[in-house]
């Protein structure tokens, strides 16, 4: 018994030299009439009318024939053959609908806000039911027979097709078509994976360039800083008139970079401690002492300065935390005195202070302490005695992960880059995140991984939390009439760990008018930076899923199932031929049976999204398209 699959599909791949034969027999018949026609030039014209007009005719056929075999030719030839793709601005812009769709008044025709994401074709059964065919061919495809005169052609692109490797017939078991998607699609957050090269900053790009389109707002998280990515977006940006919006974030180049005030945007002070402690998780389940510790000593140091009217600013957390112990204790102490005894406490009380203690600081400590009622004392004010009379040795014990956190978040250049003083600092190089959010703008972050990915991690997650400081003000206090924000991050697994902000994003961003495009490598990236639960999660909270190629097999799994199954028809052949020895040697018997089986298989194989060719991607949107498309190279201006 031999197995193999539906005949249907091979007998279209066939097709091309059937018609191509019919043809050229068509045309050859016309041909050589015509000549016959000539030779006999000398008969009669009514005698050559004839044979002329049946000449034509067959050359007439000919062509139909030759017309109707290319498009099924060309399909064959794209089953060996792969190219770049490239696809001019202007025409994206067009299918966009760039003039238009910016504009504020146009955010409320939500039926025409679509964006283009490449060539491709909905993937359904017919195309499983191809590639399980091709998947039992031969590597060459020899099964798959060239017109002679097509040979050359292949093998002109032959170096073009290795460079881009993988499978090339995947792409071309179905009609492509240019694939435009819906604003709507992308509102429940997207998750992006494919290995190193497989084009994952290319469809950032297009998908950036869609968003700007749109009018959105965007935050581009880049640990690698990509010029290709960068430079797309710019030169957008200018084509739009809108440039002097488009804000940069990058450490390596401190000069050209502008300043974030990373603690400006918060609802309540927890949620500065909460920030830098998560910097210190590693995403795996459970409490660690160190780290809440750590979070009580920094909320204890920015609720003394929210009460002294004192931005919070990393620097200064950092330096009360290190040696300002006491200046941070005689503020918050003189506000308070302030508020309880008016502003001439000191002529009236400072004297008696003095007389509790050997220093001024010490004395105003005992006063609070002795003298004021436990009913008329302020928990901010406690939390900073608290901080001040902590054993010393067993605080530096505790906080021994946190200085080094500091160090490194406070040290040139970050210092001024994250936490700017507007009084002394270039006050036009300073933003805030709410505000180019607000307006429409980008604020493009270059992180510099490939230096420091320890500390690119850090700061996208510092990011990420300011971001959603800003979302959660437009949730709570927005009149759902805000512009639409898109935060696209890439190597998104340096910034998991521990960031319990992302994750309540992804869950609930969708109402703050906010949309995610995150991008990594493999699922067990996620699972590594912090656990299984955690990376399901997050994927699960992505609605949209798109994967170029991946070789991990448990990515290569997941994305499979986001196909489902299908029946694949196999056909069964069975041949016999018996004889018997004591029969004579022309008596024998055969037979031949053919059945048809249909089984449940992936719709999409696994071991396909391993092969998948540079630029190439399959995915499953939210609307419930599955599609297989290709990315389009975007040139000129």
């Amino acid at each position: 018994m031999a197995n193999r699959s539906s005949l249907t599909y091979s007998e279209t791949l066939f097709r091309p030299l059937l018609e191509l034969n019919s043809a050229y027999v068509y045309i050859g018949a016309g041909l050589a009439t015509g000549v016959t026609a000539g030779v006999n030039a000398n008969v009669s014209s009514n005698d050559i009318a004839t044979p002329v007009f049946i000449a034509g005719g067959l050359i007439g056929v000919g062509l139909i024939k030759l017309m109707n075999a290319y498009p099924v030719m060309k399909r064959q030839m794209s089953l060996h053959i792969n190219k770049l793709m490239f696809i001019d601005l202007k025409i994206v812009r067009f299918l966009n609908r760039w003039e238009q769709n910016p504009k504020v008044e146009n955010f409320k025709h939500t039926s025409k806000r679509e964006i283009y994401i490449g060539n491709g074709f909905e993937w359904g059964p017919e195309h499983a039911q191809r590639a399980y065919q091709i998947m039992d061919m031969s590597v060459d495809l020899q099964e798959l027979q060239l017109p002679f005169a097509l040979k050359p052609y292949v093998n002109l692109y032959k170096k073009n097709t290795r460079s881009l490797g993988g499978k090339t017939w995947i792409h071309s078991i179905g009609d492509e078509k240019k694939q435009i998607v819906s604003e709507e699609t992308f509102f429940g957050h997207t998750f992006i994976t494919g290995v190193v090269g497989s084009g994952k900053t290319t469809l950032l790009r297009l998908l950036g360039t869609g968003f700007l389109h749109l009018g959105h707002s965007l935050v581009i998280i880049d640990p690698k800083d990509d010029k290709q990515l960068k430079n797309g977006i710019k030169d957008e940006m200018k084509a739009m008139g809108i440039f002097h919006k488009f804000h940069e974030f990058c450490p390596a180049r401190p000069s050209e970079s502008c300043s974030i005030d990373i603690l400006k945007n918060f609802a309540t002070p927890a949620e500065i401690p909460t920030r830098i402690a998560s910097l210190l998780k590693s995403g795996k389940s459970g409490s660690d002492t160190f780290i809440d510790f750590g979070w009580q000593t920094i909320s204890q140091i920015t609720d003394g300065m929210i009460y002294c009217s004192e931005a919070p600013r990393l620097t200064e957390i950092y330096r009360y935390m290190r040696s300002g112990k006491t200046e941070l204790l005689e503020k918050v102490l003189s506000v308070f005195y302030e508020k309880r005894f008016g502003k001439h406490w000191r002529e009236e009380e400072l004297d008696k202070m003095l007389e509790m203690g050997d220093t001024k600081v010490e004395g105003m400590l005992a006063y609070y302490s002795l003298k004021i009622a436990s009913t008329e004392k302020v928990a901010a004010v406690d939390d900073v005695v608290q901080f001040v009379t902590h054993n010393h040795e067993h605080a530096q014990k505790m906080l021994a992960s946190v200085f080094p956190l500091f160090k490194v978040l406070c040290t040139n250049p970050l210092d001024k880059l994250l936490s700017p003083d507007r009084n002394k600092d270039d006050f036009s190089r300073i933003i805030d995140i709410k505000r180019v959010i607000l307006d429409g703008g980008v604020i493009y972050c270059s992180l510099n991984s490939m230096n420091d990915p320890k500390t690119a991690g850090h700061l996208a997650k510092l990011l990420l939390a300011d971001i959603s400081s800003c979302l959660g003000d437009r949730y709570n206090y927005g009149d759902s009439e805000e512009r639409r924000v898109s935060i696209l991050v890439d190597e998104v697994h340096a910034a998991v760990a521990g960031n319990d902000a992302l994750l309540n994003n992804l869950a609930q961003g969708r109402a703050a008018k906010a949309q995610f495009v995150l991008s990594t490598q493999t699922i067990p990236d996620l699972i590594d930076m912090t656990d299984e639960a955690t990376a399901d999660r997050y994927l699960g909270l992505c609605n949209n899923f798109i994967s170029m190629k991946v070789t991990d097999t448990k990515t290569q799994e997941y994305v499979s199932q986001q196909f489902n199954q299908t029946n694949i028809s196999t056909v069964g052949v069975q041949y016999s031929v018996q004889s018997a020895t004591g029969h004579g040697l022309t008596e024998f018997s055969g037979g031949y049976k053919e059945n048809i089986t249909k089984a449940r298989e992936d719709m999409f194989p696994p071991s396909l999204i391993g092969d998948l060719p540079k630029l190439q991607y399959i995915a499953r949107l939210s609307n419930g398209q599955k599609l297989k498309c290709k990315l389009p190279i975007i040139s000129g201006s």
